[in-house]
């Protein structure tokens, strides 16, 4: 059985997304698709209750107290790029590795910490909040402690199609890019999970 591993269910009176995988067998319609929940690690705070005082601001991080996760609070600080590889400058990658090895680096070792990486799919999508006014994450995000969140589109870890996720904290959608297009999206860094 194939299963789309890109399927959400969102409760907005709950405040919660759980990641689901839906069962493609066939043509698509109500009747030959089932849901089956699907929690862990990959699915940072599915199915949680928001904490009072969701995030708690520490210096220039921030840390998810539903998931565990600490973010950069700037969510521009590291500013937009490319998709490719550690290697090559200007890229996504080469800027979250940039901040855990270059001492003349934007962010290097931000907080006292090393192991920043970019953030999977979910793992941006955990910091929704679809009850924000309009749908738009960036303003809430940025009046819940953060600062610079864009209303764009983010990088994710995540492979997809010829490339990679991206997560739009303009409206709340998600798709991917191809790698070799020069797309260009920001850059949020964030440790621990996974």
């Amino acid at each position: 059985m194939k299963y789309n591993k890109n399927e959400w269910f969102v409760n907005h009176a709950r405040n919660y997304i759980t990641i689901v995988l839906v069962a493609l067998i066939g043509n698509i319609n109500a009747d030959n698709i089932a849901y089956v929940s699907k929690t862990g690690p990959s699915a940072a705070g599915a199915g949680k209750e928001w904490p009072n005082n969701r995030f708690v601001v520490n210096g220039d991080c921030i840390t998810d107290k539903l998931t565990g996760l600490m973010w950069v609070k700037n969510g521009s600080l590291l500013g937009d790029g490319t998709w490719g590889d550690s290697a090559t400058s200007g890229t996504a990658q080469y800027k979250v590795a940039q901040m855990n090895t270059n001492p003349s680096a934007t962010g290097y070792r931000l907080c006292g910490y090393s192991d920043w990486r970019l953030p999977a799919q979910t793992e941006l999508l955990s910091l929704f909040n679809f009850a924000a006014t309009n749908g738009n994450q960036a303003d809430w995000l940025n009046s819940a402690g953060f600062s610079g969140v864009n209303p764009s589109n983010y990088w994710s870890s995540t492979p997809g199609g010829n490339g990679a996720w991206y997560v739009s904290f303009e409206k709340g959608n998600t798709s991917s890019l191809p790698s070799n297009d020069g797309s260009i999206a920001y850059i949020w860094a964030v440790r621990g999970g996974k």
